[in-house]
C-alpha cells in the first residue's frame, strides 16, 4: 500500500450496480449524523488490506455481501482537520454460497446506529441525489465503463509468495523451504484480499513457500490448490516458454483465480499480463525487478471477449502500511 503522510485518514468503499430492465443501477446509503447520501465506506482497521477493509464496511453499512470489480477513482478531501482518502471500487452482489464469501469472517451489522436508509437510484437519480459532487467522480468511471461493455470482468489475482526461510537457513530440499513467521501473517492477512475479489480457483507452484501462502484461503474457502511443476523456479529457468504457456492457460480460463509465484518468475509473467493490455486499461504494471515484494498482490481486471482476455485494470497491493 502506498505510504501517507501522518494524520491520513484511509478508507474503502464500493459502488454496487447492478443492471435492472436495461438500466444501471447503484446503491447509495443515507447516513442520518451528516443527512447526506453516499456510498458506503469505513476506516481502515490496523492490519486490514484496502479490498478487505472496502467488503468488510459495505456489508456493514448494506448488509449485503459483494465482489469487487475494477478500482475506481480515488478521493481525496480534507475532514476534521485532516486529509481524508477514499479508495473506491465497483462491486456487484456476491451469489449465496460462493467460496469467496465462506472465506470472510461474519461481519457484525453496524447500520443502524450510521445508516438508516439505503436505495437503488438510476444514474440520473444518483447525479442529483448524492449529496457532495466529488461522489461523482468514481460514478462516472463506472459509468463510462457500463457504456463500453467493460464492467464485466473477473480477477485475475497474482501473488508472490510470502516472506519464506532464507537459503541459507535452511538445510532440506529447496522446494521444501517454509514460510516465516511474517509470511505466516501476510498469508492471513490475504485471506479477505482474494475473498474480496470473488477468488474461486487457486493455482500455484508446489513449492511448499508458495502452497502456504494460498493455504489459508484454501482451507476457509473450501478450495482446492491445483499445482504446476512449470511455475517452480527450477521449471521456469529450465523452460521458461512453459512457464508462460501455464499463465497464459490460467489467464484464458474464465473464473476469477488467485496464482502464487515466485520471484524469477515474474518477468515472464508480467509480459504475458502486459500482452493482454490495451489503450484504455487504467493502472500501471510493475516496470522493476523484482515487480512485487514477498507477498505482494497485483490484481488484473479481465474482460472475457471474442479475441480473447483483454484487461482493463490493474491494481497492486503490498505489505499493509499505516501512517
Amino acid at each position: 500500500m502506498k505510504r501517507y503522510p501522518p494524520g491520513t485518514v484511509i478508507a474503502a468503499g464500493a459502488l454496487i450496480w447492478r443492471v435492472r430492465d436495461g438500466e444501471l443501477q447503484v446503491l447509495a446509503v443515507h447516513r442520518p449524523r451528516y443527512d447526506d447520501w453516499s456510498w458506503p465506506k469505513g476506516k481502515l482497521n490496523v492490519g486490514e488490506t484496502l479490498p478487505g477493509c472496502a467488503i468488510r464496511e459495505v456489508a456493514e453499512e448494506t448488509g449485503k455481501q459483494v465482489i469487487l470489480g475494477q478500482p475506481l477513482p480515488t478521493l481525496r478531501y480534507p475532514s476534521g482537520g485532516k486529509t481524508k482518502v477514499v479508495k473506491y471500487w465497483a462491486a456487484h452482489l456476491a451469489s449465496d454460497g460462493a467460496a469467496s464469501v465462506r472465506a470472510r469472517p461474519p461481519v457484525k451489522d453496524a447500520s443502524k446506529n450510521e445508516i438508516d436508509k439505503k436505495r437503488w437510484l438510476s444514474v440520473e437519480e444518483a447525479r442529483r441525489v448524492i449529496t457532495f459532487k466529488d461522489d461523482l467522480r468514481p460514478l462516472e468511471v463506472l459509468v463510462e465503463a457500463y457504456r463500453n461493455d467493460r464492467l464485466y470482468t473477473r480477477a485475475f489475482v497474482l501473488a508472490r509468495h510470502a516472506r519464506a526461510k532464507r537459503r541459507k537457513g535452511w538445510d532440506g530440499e529447496d522446494i521444501d523451504r517454509p514460510i516465516t513467521k511474517v509470511g505466516t501473517e501476510r498469508a492471513q492477512q490475504l485471506v479477505p484480499l482474494f475473498a474480496a475479489f470473488g477468488v474461486k480457483c487457486i493455482d500455484s507452484s508446489p513449492a511448499r513457500r508458495c502452497v502456504a501462502t494460498v493455504e489459508p484461503y484454501a482451507e476457509a474457502s473450501g478450495l482446492k490448490v491445483n499445482s504446476y511443476k512449470a511455475l517452480t523456479e527450477p521449471g521456469h529457468a529450465a523452460k521458461p516458454l512453459a512457464t508462460a504457456s501455464v499463465f497464459v492457460n490460467l489467464l484464458g480460463k474464465t473464473s476469477s483465480r488467485v496464482v502464487c509465484v515466485h520471484r524469477p518468475t515474474l518477468p515472464t509473467i508480467v509480459e504475458m499480463v502486459r500482452a493482454a493490455t490495451r489503450s484504455y486499461t487504467r493502472g500501471a504494471l510493475p516496470r522493476k525487478n523484482p515487480y512485487l515484494p514477498a507477498g505482494g498482490v497485483l490484481v488484473a481486471h479481465v474482460l472475457d471477449t471474442d479475441s480473447g482476455p483483454r484487461v482493463t485494470a490493474i491494481e497492486t497491493h503490498l505489505l499493509q502500511v499505516h501512517p
